[in-house]
């Protein structure tokens, strides 16, 4: 009789403790999820065509804030150190955008290329990857003249 006792004394802490909202309740959560800033790209993937081995090749992809507080970017890194990402640190206004410049070094490289880059940011979800590709062909060589 007891064991039952203290049986029905646990199940009753253990349901009491459910129906309490916590500090982070949904509601909250759908709150400030509506203010964060939203990271948006028209595009999140670029082919670059034929690049000829040697040649330095950028694209800008466009970051546009679509939220409604500033969008900050923490960082942004290229999968090697063949391709550079080049952006401005300050933080976007909402409705505001920017770039970031890929460029691509084909030095070295043959063949079909896809480099990525990394954009990590204050908004949800904070991370996005960027993609370029590309196929690296030898220089034509009755094009070059002396």
């Amino acid at each position: 009789m007891k064991k039952i006792g203290i049986l029905a004394g646990l199940l009753v802490v253990l349901f009491s403790c459910q129906g309490r909202p916590s500090s982070g309740s949904s509601s909250q959560t759908a709150e400030n999820d509506s203010i964060k800033p939203y990271m948006y790209f028209n595009e999140e993937a670029h082919n670059l065509g034929k690049v000829i081995q040697g040649e330095k090749v950028s694209y800008a992809f466009i970051v546009e804030n679509r939220g409604k507080s500033a969008l900050q970017l923490k960082s942004v890194t290229a999968s090697c150190g063949c391709t550079v990402a080049k952006y401005d640190e300050k933080p976007i206004a909402p409705g505001k955008s920017s770039p970031i410049e890929v460029v691509f070094n084909s030095a070295g490289k043959l063949g079909q290329q896809t480099k990525t880059v990394t954009v990590v940011s204050n908004a949800e979800p904070s991370t996005k990857i960027l993609t370029i590709n590309c196929e690296v062909v030898l220089p034509n060589k009755n094009s070059i003249t002396e």
